[in-house]
């Protein structure tokens, strides 16, 4: 090959880089307008005020030139400046994102108020902060309650955090693992830093976790043999940037621990030693089994990969040593989500206090109401499961064809069951449940979407069991986290980040454009904020209304009809 060619080579293999580092300096500007639009999303700043749709198209702009980036990034040599570049501007955007403030999110003072409560000696699953809030410290109050009262007091930034938690009436819903995340983050944030930095100090831990992340997908394509370049997937992703870096959701933990599982899972499928392999695969399945217990410890979704972890160590070990696994594996499991377990006095105190509401919203009661009774610890978890629905679409169709009507005037569009048949198919599970109608349907609307998702994930770990691909396995798992967030009633955007570290392994790009639209999500508050009460102009549906049954259809209508266009064009080419 002459001096010519190789240089018109190198020219090309070069352009991919050029491309990927101008995408990175033009986004490093965007993410720097949107943390400076931020801080106008300050709780003092009414909600109508808030530059919401100038934030939801540069979130649309930057979208766009993440999804150039992937197809630059898989175009690129495979070499060491790639995972170099791609790296180091991951790393840019999220310290760029990470002094902002979290833009319609809250959920950061939850953690802020749980971590001090665990470093105080008292469970965060004991009492709610509705009752720290109601009770002075001038009264006769249990030990650990008056503890946490005069934390309030000695703190004014902790009793600022206190007063924002969402859901306050309920005790805190998330498990152990992460309960000791935001417990070291308290111990290594001083006393008097203000509500501000310890914000910020939470966000950064979620961005360690998630910057470990980066690398774990880096260090899983190299074991799956696939290109480097498909790291951009994630580590560019604006969906995890806004929800991490900016919003601070711990899902980041949650994330990285089950990431690693899949990780160390995986190695069997491509170990080429010859000696000890029973020895070493056996140690892989323990690590394995550790980090997916740890996993579900910091958030419960991880657990719907369990029987794809069970069925892989069954192949590679045998069922004779792959049933210590598995029992590990749930012993592990109970010791690490034991504080959640009520006890039978906290399940008599639940059964005398009225459910929550369908959005999860309740007036708080009076001060002289609420008692010092230690709260039932999975109270928050049984009020998420049982009430808790919102950005859902597979899960809506249903639920909204079964549930009685409350508003005739913004009766949903697609419902087609009549209401009589409906009053007659839920009267006899109300009597069994011992629910209303409302509660019921939403009940059984769980039943059913989660016997499909049990279906999906039983015929994904059929279809992996006799291949020896990693790229098969690890595609079986990414599908697995995604119909869990599809057929879910809450299909909260930052829940999509659960499936994105392995988007790479999934067949057609209708699974990349997923993390753009749910950021759609973010519309709600600005229809809740400008049609609260009254209808949207054109439409019968006030704004929450319009978004739940219209706006969301546009959200997953046409993605649904992509990816069903795209299945079958696979099984057309396979057949």
């Amino acid at each position: 090959m002459n001096a010519g060619a190789s240089g018109r080579i190198a020219a090309r293999a070069r352009r991919p880089l050029g491309i990927l580092v101008l995408l990175a300096a033009v986004s490093t500007c965007v993410y720097a307008a949107i943390a400076r639009l931020s801080w106008q999303f300050t709780p003092d700043r009414e909600s109508v005020e808030r530059p919401l749709l100038a934030v939801f198209i540069l979130l649309g702009v930057v979208f766009t030139f993440y999804l150039v980036a992937v197809f630059a990034a898989i175009r690129a040599r495979d070499d060491r400046r790639l995972p170099a570049i791609i790296i180091l501007t991951g790393v840019a955007f999220r310290l760029v994102t990470l002094y902002s403030w979290p833009i319609q999110e809250i959920d950061v003072y939850r953690y802020l108020w749980d971590g001090a409560v665990t470093t105080s000696g008292v469970s965060p699953y004991r009492y709610s902060p509705q009752q720290v809030l109601a009770k002075s410290a001038d009264e006769a109050l249990p030990h650990d309650l008056q503890r946490l009262v005069a934390l309030r007091e000695r703190s004014p930034a902790l009793a600022t955090v206190l007063s924002r938690v969402h859901y306050s009436e309920l005790p805190t819903i998330y498990p152990p693992v992460s309960q000791a995340v935001f417990a070291a983050v308290t111990l290594l944030t001083p006393q008097d830093t203000s509500v501000l930095g310890r914000i910020v100090n939470m966000k950064a831990a979620f961005v360690l976790f998630d910057l470990a992340t980066m690398v774990v997908v880096i260090r899983l394509l190299r074991l799956a043999g696939k290109h480097i370049g498909w790291s951009v997937a994630y580590a560019w992703c604006p969906l995890v940037i806004k929800e991490i870096a900016n919003t601070g959701h711990l899902d980041a933990v949650a994330v990285l621990l089950t990431t690693l599982a899949l990780f160390v899972a995986v190695c069997p499928l491509v170990d080429r030693r010859p000696t000890e392999k029973t020895a070493r695969r056996m140690v892989l399945g323990s690590v394995s089994a550790v980090l997916l217990a740890l996993a579900v410890g910091a958030k419960l979704y991880p657990i719907v990969l369990a029987p794809l972890f069970v069925a892989a160590w069954a192949r590679f070990l045998g069922w004779r040593r792959a049933l210590p696994l598995t029992v590990g594996l749930l012993a592990m499991l109970a010791f690490l989500l034991w504080p959640m377990v009520p006890s039978r006095a906290n399940q008599q105190a639940e059964e005398q206090q009225p459910p929550p509401a369908a959005d999860g919203d309740l007036p708080p009661p009076p001060e002289d109401t609420v008692t010092t009774d230690p709260q039932d610890p999975s109270r928050g978890l049984k009020a998420f499961l049982r009430r808790w629905e919102m950005n859902d679409f597979l899960f809506m169709l249903l639920v909204e064809n079964l549930r009685p009507a409350t508003n005739p005037d913004e009766r949903p569009w697609f419902t087609v069951l009549p209401e009589a048949w409906r009053a007659r198919l839920l009267e006899a599970p109300a009597g069994w449940l011992q629910e209303d109608l409302s509660g019921t349907a939403f009940l059984l609307t769980r039943l059913v979407t989660c016997t499909a998702l049990l279906l999906v994930v039983l015929w994904l770990v059929w279809r992996t069991n006799s291949s020896h691909d990693p790229t098969c396995w690890l595609r079986a798992a990414f599908l697995s986290l995604a119909w869990l967030w599809l057929l879910s009633p809450t299909q909260n955007p930052w829940y999509w980040t659960w499936a994105l570290p392995l988007v790479m392994f999934a067949r057609g790009r209708a699974w990349l454009a997923m993390s753009g639209l749910a950021l759609i999500y973010y519309l709600r508050f600005w229809f809740s904020c400008h049609w609260p009460e009254t209808p949207v102009p054109g439409t019968g549906y006030r704004g929450t209304a319009l978004f739940d049954f219209v706006v969301t259809w546009i959200e997953f209508g046409p993605w649904f009809a992509w990816l069903t266009v795209t299945a079958w064009r696979h099984r057309l080419q396979s057949s």
